[in-house]
């Protein structure tokens, strides 16, 4: 049995699982740790939740292997899991980008590097300052 979800353009993920829908694997393709890491962290988050973890097999793999398991007694099956935590995460990022555009423009200052022809010996945290 296999699934194919939508998870953004051009990147497609699979589901490998058997009679169980309490226990499956997803491969997300063209994806990293990235997006590996912050869906493991909101699916384990999640109250139906036994576990979850994720795998990619070869740096060079850009697929991540994503493995969830739920309750015996969970209300949603791993799909539903998988599908509520990539909604929270687009709220997550919807509101970072709202953030981001509301926050007020700091001032135009004056380069904080002014480097000088005889400064070249001064460790390079001062030069930053």
């Amino acid at each position: 049995q296999s699934v194919v979800l939508l998870v953004n353009q051009g990147t497609a993920a699979s589901r490998a699982g058997g009679k169980d829908a309490g226990c499956s694997t997803f491969v997300i393709h063209k994806e990293d740790h990235t997006l590996g890491n912050i869906l493991r962290y909101l699916i384990s988050k999640n109250p139906d939740t036994e576990f979850c973890g994720y795998s990619i097999h070869h740096p060079s793999d850009e697929k991540v292997h994503l493995r969830i398991q739920t309750y015996p007694n969970a209300k949603q099956d791993c799909q539903a899991v998988l599908k509520t935590s990539l909604d929270l995460l687009s709220d997550i990022c919807d509101h970072m980008i709202d953030t981001f555009e509301k926050a007020p423009v700091p001032e135009q200052s004056e380069s904080k590097m002014d480097v000088e022809a005889g400064s070249s010996d001064k460790p390079l945290r001062q030069l930053l300052r």
